[in-house]
């Protein structure tokens, strides 16, 4: 499995990057990718402060949260990460004057987040700014969101799918288990859960494997068609 490490930048990194980077951290743990993400800022604006409320506010909405702290874009960055994703055509040509200026060689690694549309078609992304409104966070949101995707399917990475038990299937082990509880009443509360079990198998030995567990899944890396819609459900 291929390692990268990608970083998101925009002007102040208070609203576009971070929730960018928060949506492609969420996507790597979905997709078995185990990337390093990271944002910065090419402005000082808000060095050291956490990013904008209404970016906050529209992450937990999802479900998603962020520890980051805005950051300022560095020359190392051009050599460390091995993608570096403008959030739109204004931050970008920043970026390659910026990387003129402090005389970075490397610029072949530099795109934009709006360059990974449906179909490969380009995009043009929602600029985002603390005095954007809530309704163009929420649709930003969803935009850059499409846009993550596609840039993990341009990379033609293996994705693996963890598959869960489905409810049917933990009904039936739960009912299973209380089954077994209930013929074993007379195990002391003080026994490990572990003797518990080892005991539950000698009283049932056709049921003892219907035990439920957290760690019950199946692993299956997909191909290429089946991981863009994989994707498309996420």
């Amino acid at each position: 499995m291929t390692f990268k490490k990608i970083l998101f930048v925009c002007m102040g990194n208070s609203c576009n990057s971070p929730m960018a980077e928060t949506i492609m951290q969420n996507l790597m743990v979905k997709t078995s990718l185990y990337w390093e993400i990271d944002s910065a800022a090419l402005r000082t604006w808000n060095i050291g402060r956490k990013p904008d409320k209404l970016c906050l506010r529209v992450l937990r909405e999802h479900g998603l949260r962020t520890d980051h702290f805005c950051r300022l874009l560095t020359v190392n960055d051009f050599n460390y990460f091995d993608n570096i994703i403008a959030m739109n055509e204004h931050v970008h040509k920043e970026l390659m004057l910026w990387a003129n200026v402090n005389h970075v060689q490397n610029t072949s690694n530099v795109v934009m987040l709006g360059s990974y549309g449906q179909d490969g078609k380009p995009v043009s992304v929602i600029s985002l700014s603390p005095a954007r409104k809530l309704k163009a966070f929420r649709s930003a949101y969803y935009q850059f969101k499409d846009c993550c995707k596609q840039f993990i399917l341009s990379q033609q990475v293996k994705i693996v799918r963890y598959d869960l038990p489905s409810t049917d299937e933990e009904d039936d082990r739960d009912f299973a288990a209380l089954n077994i509880s209930d013929q074993n009443r007379s195990v002391e509360s003080s026994q490990s859960m572990d003797n518990l079990s080892v005991d539950l198998a000698k009283h049932n030995p056709s049921q003892s494997s219907q035990t439920p567990s957290l760690m019950s899944y199946h692993k299956k890396k997909l191909c290429e068609n089946c991981g863009q819609k994989f994707l498309a459900t996420l």
